[in-house]
């Protein structure tokens, strides 16, 4: 069984258009969406969801008003301004200020403050009609999302292992914060999707240098063509002087975004010339494995 992340430097470039169509092409797999901060993958595989479970991460403090003696130490001590004074007159802590650093705690003279567990999101697996997903719903004002893709590739894993599947196939977060991080460590290759503009160039490099450092061997999609054949070239030429394979060149086609609106992908078009484009995507990406 091996993991392939389809990642990209900057968002919008169709990196979840490509794994959308992966999705139909790639036989016995497991489909993870590991950008957790806008999770979209879903929509184009039209899941059923088999269960959900509340996923926590990290601590939060919690005043006990009955047990307080309104001393404000812990107020005066939090160097994230969390603790404030209600209208009751009452300290209580700003859920999201605080940053579970326990000072507060260490500091009150009658223990009325603890640290709690909160819940940050929720872990979702579903059915498709092309393999099993993992998806995750990361909670508004929530950070820490590289944990929770973390989570979200172990899930996956232990379900690929108990079902023999061959492959994962892992639709990245844009860019190379901390959720690109965990979700490109100990996968056995990238997809790299990039338009050519001169935004997605520079972001496409940073990305590429990312896969480089944890010797992820990677193959370059240059989706859009269109829009710059001179940015095209430089993109190819740039490719050609790292060695790194040019999988399948996507033009821009009007069919594609109309699909996607209806939760389609692009295979569903039924053009045996686009269909072909993406299916080589997924035979050049095997012979860099």
């Amino acid at each position: 069984m091996k993991q392939i992340v389809i990642t990209s430097g900057k968002g919008g470039t169709g990196k979840t258009t490509v794994v959308s169509a992966l999705a139909r092409i790639v036989k016995s797999k497991i489909l993870v969406d590991a950008d957790v901060d806008a999770a979209n993958l879903e929509i184009v595989t039209n899941p059923k969801l088999l269960g959900s479970e509340p996923y926590s991460e990290g601590l939060k403090a919690f005043i006990d008003t009955d047990k307080c003696i309104k001393c404000d130490i812990c107020r005066q001590k939090c160097r994230f301004n969390a603790i404030i004074i209600n209208d009751q007159g009452n300290y209580e802590v700003t859920d999201y200020s605080c940053e579970g650093c326990k000072v507060c705690e260490l500091v009150c003279p009658v223990e009325a403050v603890s640290l709690n567990e909160f819940s940050s999101g929720l872990i979702k697996h579903s059915h498709t009609p092309f393999g099993n997903l993992w998806h995750g719903e990361l909670f508004a004002g929530r950070d820490n999302s590289g944990k929770m893709v973390t989570h979200l590739r172990q899930k996956g894993k232990d379900e690929a292992l108990d079902k023999k599947a061959d492959w994962i196939l892992i639709d990245g977060a844009p860019g190379i914060g901390c959720q690109v991080i965990a979700s490109i460590t100990g996968v056995d290759a990238a997809i790299a999707v990039a338009e050519p503009t001169l935004s997605a160039i520079h972001d496409m490099r940073r990305i590429i240098e990312l896969t480089s450092n944890f010797k992820v061997p990677v193959g370059i999609v240059i989706n859009k063509v269109d829009i710059n054949p001179s940015l095209v070239l430089e993109i190819k030429d740039w490719a050609r002087s790292m060695k790194l394979p040019i999988l399948a060149e996507i033009p821009i086609d009007k069919r594609i975004v109309k699909f996607m609106i209806q939760r389609m992908s692009p295979i569903e078009i039924g053009d045996e010339f686009l269909t072909g484009l993406y299916e080589s995507i997924w035979n050049n990406f095997l012979e860099i494995l």
